[in-house]
This record gives C-alpha cells, structure tokens and sequence, in this order.
C-alpha cells in the first residue's frame, strides 16, 4: 500500500510539473535528447509523434504530431536537431553537454519571411502568446521598429526564479542600440541584457497594418547553455 501511495504522489508531482513546463512547438526546456531517459514520463520521439496530444498547458506555436517534414540530429558544433515543419516554419532544440545529460537548453522557432501579404491579426497572435505564457515580465520594441514586439517572459519553473526576475531590466534601461540589434543577438549579449543566469521565452513579433508580418521565438535556459558555451567573459 506504502508503494502505491508514493508512485501514485510521483505520478501527481510528474503531471505538475509537466503542466508548468514552458513549450515551443511540444518541446520544453530539458528534455532529453536521449530517447531511454523521459521527462516529466515524455520522450522526446513521444512528441515528434504527437503520442502526448495537443492538450499541452503553456504550449505556444503549436505542436509537431504529424506537421514535421523533415529533421536530423548534427553533432557539431554542439548537439542540435534541426526540423522543417510542413507549415514552413523551422524548429531547431539545442542540447547541453555530454556530462549535463544532454538536455534543451534551447529551443528556437522561426516563420520564414514570405512576400504575400501577412492575413493573421496581430492581436489574435499577441492573445495567442500571452494565453501560453501569460503577461511579459519585458516588453520593448526598437526605437526605429516601432512595429518589432519584443517580449520576455521569465519561466516560473527556474530554480533561481527570483534571481532571475531581479536580474532582468526594466524597458527603459535598455539601450538604443541593444534594442536594435536585439533580433539578432547572440547568447553572450543576451546575458549581458538579460542577466547571467536568464530561464525563460523570448519572442519577436513583427506588426504590419494590424497583421502579423514574421515571428520568431525561443526558450532558453542560460545556465545550461554554459555546459557547452563560454558565457562568462560577459562585457
């Protein structure tokens, strides 16, 4: 009795934190890359199939199920999956060391640019966004971009969850030029924006006449990003 009672409190402790969990297109930070170690009882082959339904709590973008066209693991310069999805948007998971267990420490979605003109309400998109992850703990658009929506959002699931929050800026203590470049920052500058040890979604969503013109959004946990990339020399 003492043994069923501890696997069915497991079981409940596994549903909850899968349930908080942050996903892009399925996938959540710290997912194995391995398919003999599961996370929160997923495989990672479990949610390319779409064996776990389309049901997922704080899920944005999505799910993979039957959309994938094509996907392959390189393992340089460090492991990482790059997915074609059907709809022509492009997934890549990016996983951390050998010795770290090989784990996402991102995942990073992108629409590609088309020259037909964009049809879906950009309000439709934000309240998309917003019902997965819930209110931006940042939101800040370029100087220049008045219709570039850059947005943050801290995962309540980091263990150094308040740290992180007090790490994070402010919208007016953003520079001008960080705000600019900000789409195309590499992991380093992002530390140095967002704070060393940042966990959590950032999404860029472009505004044109009211429609969504391009997206592109990703997870990522900077502390596990630094089992594979010098983070630290940080200027």
């Amino acid at each position: 009795m003492l043994l069923l009672a501890t696997l069915a409190v497991l079981a409940l402790v596994s549903a909850a934190s899968a349930a908080d969990r942050m996903r892009l297109v399925s996938i959540p930070l710290d997912m194995p890359e391995s398919d003999e170690v599961a996370l929160d009882q997923q495989f990672l082959e479990g949610l390319y199939n779409g064996d776990y339904g389309k049901s997922m709590p704080r899920n944005f973008g999505g799910y993979l199920g039957n959309n994938v066209k094509s996907s392959g693991l390189e393992e340089s310069p460090f492991y990482h999956i790059d997915t074609t999805l059907k709809d022509g948007r492009t997934l890549q998971l990016w996983f951390s060391s050998e010795k770290d267990g090989r784990r996402t420490f991102g995942v990073w979605m992108e629409t590609p640019w088309s020259n037909k003109p964009p049809t879906k309400p950009y309000a439709a998109a934000r309240k998309e966004l917003e019902s997965a992850y819930g209110q931006p703990d940042l939101d800040f658009s370029p100087p220049s971009l008045a219709g570039q929506h850059i947005t943050i959002f801290v995962d309540r699931m980091a263990p150094n969850y308040q740290a992180v929050m007090a790490a994070l800026p402010k919208a007016s203590q953003i520079s001008s030029k960080d705000a600019e470049s900000f789409w195309h920052c590499d992991l380093r500058t992002l530390a140095r924006i967002l704070g060393a040890n940042f966990r959590g979604a950032i999404v860029i969503q472009t505004e044109q006449k009211g429609k969504l013109g391009g997206e592109t959004a990703e997870l990522l946990d900077l502390v596990r990003a630094r089992t594979v990339f010098n983070l630290d020399d940080i200027k």
